[in-house]
């Protein structure tokens, strides 16, 4: 068994990283002057990771899971955190969609860690858009939106 981030329910809040004994988990967040957090990056070097699951036992979100099978080799980045996810049949349980009253302000644009949403800009107006496809479910962009423009919904 091995731990496994899957991004979903993620606040961000290092939980993780603190309760691993051997420093295996190394999360970047940027928290902003008004409390907005941007997880900029998240890491697992499975080469120090002992599998003691205490991430996974501390992390209440349920954001850090179990995985049965052999633990993989080396350092995985989110993108390859959320490739296995993927490989493994993992599906994500939520997904970002709008509510409505969205003005444009790019803050769910800069805040996924994934790439997830996009926007085109027609000098008038901003069209923001999500990909359902990337999406994790993490809520960054709803956490973030000061219009409360976005929500999750279970899929």
């Amino acid at each position: 068994m091995f731990p496994l981030y899957t991004l979903e329910n993620c606040v961000a809040c290092k939980v993780c990283a603190k309760a691993c004994p051997n420093d295996a988990i190394a999360i970047d967040v940027e928290v902003k002057f008004d409390g907005r957090r941007f997880l900029r990056s998240y890491e697992i070097d499975y080469s120090k990771c002992d599998s003691c699951m205490k991430c996974v036992e501390k992390c209440k979100r349920g954001t850090i899971v179990g995985v049965e099978g052999e633990k993989p080799e080396g350092r995985f980045e989110l993108r390859d955190l959320i490739e296995l996810k993927r490989e493994l049949g993992l599906k994500a349980k939520r997904k970002s969609t709008f509510v409505d009253e969205c003005y444009g302000c790019l803050f769910c644009f800069l805040t996924c860690p994934v790439g997830a949403v996009g926007y085109e800009d027609s000098g008038e107006y901003r069209t923001i858009t999500i990909d359902g496809d990337l999406c994790e479910g993490c809520g960054m962009c709803v956490k973030n939106c000061p219009n409360q423009a976005l929500s999750i919904v279970e899929v």
